[in-house]
């Protein structure tokens, strides 16, 4: 039912079989209408939303062939003059670790795009254990170690003891903290300061990265986690990537039947993501019982 019409007399009259045709017409007619109107609706909608995916896959395209591109200049043009034999020394060794750096930052754009396939086919899988999440944390600050020191960007960590172990992927947990620590150094001006917390609450395990970097827009927060959209394209090309760690963080949590989520005050005033995931709790061990020595 979409609604009801009402008829009245001026005065007092029984309604004829001709009078309730006519307002039974009157009805189909109202509904077919309104059925129109909400099909137009929809369909506009659709079309709006097919406009925003296309243009955000154009966008992520152009992105992705930028962020492949520059890397891949960087390596063949090095390698080149190293090939030439034209370079002393330093400069060689320079070049090496120029070419190191850039096939490793290519490396990262292919694996992330590999995830996001895997994604999309179902495909993606964790190997899950018994995992202490202050060795996972540690891992990732040291492997991202290098980018922080190179911007002079103060990192604390801070664990609670009472924090037990979950049941994950090491590797794809380092991987989801990785992503949130690049996404933060990224973000963070140089001389800036990142916290990072693991603590307890209730029967979770909360992991906190906080920065004090560009933040987040209001209009922008509840898309953070969506593929092929960015906030700003050119901000995403001035600091490299693709966008998709936080995509890949948010479905890694999930596929360990956690949570994630992003908080902001706003642009210019840093962001908070919390990770919570189930603990597992450590096995209760039985006293031991005393030995009775038999006389």
């Amino acid at each position: 039912m979409l609604g009801v019409i009402h008829a009245d007399t001026v005065e007092p009259r029984h309604f004829t079989e001709e009078d309730i045709r006519l307002l039974q017409l009157v009805a189909d007619r109202t509904a077919l209408a309104i059925d129109h109107a909400h099909l137009y609706q929809a369909e506009q909608s659709a079309r709006i939303a097919a406009e925003d995916a296309s243009r955000m896959k154009d966008e992520f395209l152009a992105t992705v062939s930028h962020e492949l591109r520059t890397p891949l200049n960087a390596i063949v043009g090095w390698s080149g003059m190293l090939r030439a034999g034209r370079l002393d020394q330093p400069t060689s060794k320079r070049a090496m670790e120029i070419i190191d750096r850039n096939a490793r930052a290519q490396t990262q754009l292919i694996d992330d795009m590999l995830d996001v396939s895997r994604i999309i086919t179902g495909k993606l899988r964790v190997h899950t254990g018994s995992v202490d999440l202050l060795l996972v944390i540690e891992s990732a600050i040291d492997a991202i170690r290098p980018a922080i020191n190179s911007k002079s960007i103060t990192l604390d960590l801070s664990a609670d003891p009472e924090v037990e172990p979950v049941l994950g992927d090491p590797d794809r947990l380092q991987q989801v903290i990785w992503n949130l620590l690049s996404n933060a150094v990224k973000f963070t001006p140089a001389n800036g300061h990142i916290d990072v917390r693991l603590q307890r609450s209730g029967a979770e395990a909360e992991i906190v990265v906080r920065d004090t970097g560009q933040g987040i827009s209001e209009a922008f927060l509840p898309y953070v986690f969506d593929r092929f959209r960015q906030a700003d394209g050119a901000i995403t090309r001035q600091h490299g990537g693709l966008g998709l760690g936080l995509a890949i963080a948010r479905h890694l949590v999930e596929l360990h039947g956690g949570s994630i989520k992003a908080q902001s005050d706003g642009e210019g005033k840093g962001s908070t993501f919390t990770v919570k995931l189930l603990m597992r709790p450590r096995p209760v061990q039985a006293p031991e019982r005393e030995k009775v020595e038999q006389t």
